[in-house]
Formats: structure tokens, sequence, C-alpha cells
């Protein structure tokens, strides 16, 4: 698994091209990359926390006041 922190530093430094980038299709196209790794972080972060069935539950259950 890639450490979070890297895909993150990844991400930040796209971004920072992006801003600086003149040709717009190549400044969209750096911006697209930035997300498709902060998406691939947060994927990493899902599968290794699973959410339980208890939480599952209280999010799921109505409350009653």
């Amino acid at each position: 698994m890639t450490d979070p922190t890297e895909l993150l530093r990844r991400a930040a430094e796209l971004t920072e091209r992006a801003d600086h980038e003149e040709d717009i299709e190549t400044r969209e196209q750096l911006l697209r990359i930035s997300l498709y790794v902060q998406l691939a972080e947060s994927q990493e972060w899902l599968a290794a926390h699973p959410p339980s069935v208890a939480s599952l539950r209280n999010v799921l259950t109505p409350k009653s006041d």
C-alpha cells in the first residue's frame, strides 16, 4: 500500500504545477491527475478502515426523541 502522505504530497505537487502551467489543456490534465491521486488515497484509507456493522446500523437507524 502506498503511504497516504506520499499520495497527498504528489497531488499537491501536481496542483502546484497546474497553477503555473500556461497551456490550458496541460493545466486541466494535471488537475485531473491530481484528483485521481487524491481519490486513490481515499480508496486506500477506506480499504484499511472498513466500516463496521455497528457504525452502519447507527447511521441508518432513525433516532427517537
